[in-house]
């Protein structure tokens, strides 16, 4: 809770860049850290990347990716808006993880965290509530925000505005690798009910879900949007809600909520890095592949309809 409350205040002005951010973490502990500034015309965020080192560098790496619109909507309002909680819960992961190290309790292999720090996103309609915008094309956030040197990743975003999951805490979504939906791990749902102390919750996906945000087509929202440039499995960690609200909402973030995915991040974590969790069935997945056929076509635009 203390990482979550810090990386919330942290954000929660105006003014916050993501070499604030950076200059936070490294007075934590020992880590690599790039900040890159992506600007056009009146448009720009900072991009971070963190890695987090672990004991056995060859071991399978976790990327972490907080996703999300922007951490404000400034200047139609003011004040850190309910989007913000994926790059809440990654930085915080980050901070949580270095202290650990700083502990004596080093990850069993490198974390990889990325998310971005826009303090002034726009917001676009969207039925039941507006979302945040995107302050460039998906796919070159994604360029960003995705490393292919990240074997599995959690895809953390706010999901409250929609009506598919009725609860208020943390949703699992299935697997997505290379334009399959997948089943999810026994193992992530035993980790989500040891953190979050309840029985594990899921947020259901369609196909289109998972295909780029360029072919026009509704998606729940962009959780998955990073399977689209990996053949890494992706899990989405979607923060919920009972009611829906909005993505430019303030005063929408919730610490308890927050932490427990922040917690959920760190066990996965470890748990991946020491071997122990795999993210999809290595024989079931070439079954699939040899009966059926690749999907990755899905993670194109397709044909022009």
């Amino acid at each position: 809770m203390k990482q979550v409350s810090s990386i919330i205040e942290l954000l929660s002005s105006a003014h916050v860049t993501g070499e604030d951010v950076a200059q936070h973490l490294r007075a934590i502990g020992d880590c690599e850290i790039t900040v890159t500034r992506h600007a056009r015309g009146d448009v720009s965020t900072d991009f971070i990347s963190i890695e987090i080192p672990g004991l056995d560098r060859e071991a399978p790496r976790l990327g972490i990716v907080g996703r999300l619109g922007g951490i404000g909507a400034r200047p139609t309002v003011s004040g850190l808006v309910s989007d913000s909680d994926g790059a809440v819960v990654a930085l915080a992961s980050a901070a949580k993880m270095l202290e650990m190290a700083r502990n004596g309790d080093t990850m069993p292999a490198n974390v990889l965290i990325h998310t971005h720090i826009c303090p002034r996103a726009g917001t676009r309609p969207n039925h039941p509530v507006p979302f945040m915008k995107s302050p460039f094309p998906m796919r070159e956030m994604m360029m960003h925000e995705v490393s292919q040197r990240m074997d599995a990743i959690l895809s953390i975003d706010t999901s409250r505005g929609n009506r598919l999951v009725n609860h208020r805490g943390v949703a699992l979504t299935p697997v997505a690798k290379q334009g399959w939906l997948l089943p999810i791990p026994d193992m992530l749902l035993d980790v989500m009910g040891w953190v979050s102390g309840e029985l594990p919750v899921t947020l259901p996906l369609t196909t289109q879900d998972i295909t780029p945000y360029e072919n026009g087509l509704p998606h729940v929202n962009s959780i998955m949007q990073p399977a689209i440039v990996t053949p890494a499995p992706v899990v989405g960690v979607a923060i919920t809600a009972q009611t829906t609200v909005p993505g430019c909402a303030t005063g929408a973030t919730n610490a308890w909520d927050t932490d427990v995915a922040m917690r959920f991040c760190v066990e996965v974590a470890k748990l991946f890095g020491e071997r122990k969790l795999a993210f999809f069935n290595e024989d079931h997945w070439q079954q699939l592949q040899a009966r059926y056929g690749s999907l990755a076509h899905l993670q194109t635009v397709g044909r022009e309809a």
